[in-house]
């Protein structure tokens, strides 16, 4: 717990699927549906949700990775580019043997993925940390 009047801040996760969509969509927006107005609501949700599940779908994928075994780091890998969108892979994994990783993009639906600009992330990702692994 950081003092009170202190710059750092901490930060909590909730694991729970259900609970992370109750305090995302339900709690926040309790005000709303105290006035019954539930057409707002929804519209909050339409328009989070698809946010909201890809990064759910992220979430199952790495654990579905970590569940399978056989790898000594796993996580998702960004960086900044200035003046443009960061470069971001959703899924970088590198295999217990220390030679080897995995790198995966995961898209809720698929007119969302673009093979080109994820060959453009790879190629960029293996310059820049793992040029020593085989992809």
């Amino acid at each position: 717990m950081s003092k009170s009047g202190s710059k750092n801040t901490v930060r909590f996760r909730i694991c729970d699927n259900f609970q992370q969509f109750w305090f995302r969509f339900i709690e926040r927006n309790r005000p709303m549906i105290e006035l019954d107005n539930y057409a707002d609501l929804l519209d909050i949700v339409m328009h989070d949700f698809p946010t909201y599940s890809g990064l759910t779908l992220e979430k199952y994928f790495r654990q579905k990775l970590v569940e399978k075994g056989g790898f000594r780091e796993l996580g998702s890998w960004w960086e900044r580019k200035a003046g443009k969108e960061a470069n971001e892979i959703d899924i970088v994994g590198i295999r217990a043997d220390g030679k080897s990783a995995l790198v995966a993009q995961v898209k809720h639906n698929a007119r969302n993925y673009d093979n080109k600009l994820f060959m453009e992330k790879l190629e960029h990702i293996k310059a820049k940390i793992l040029s020593e692994f085989e992809i």
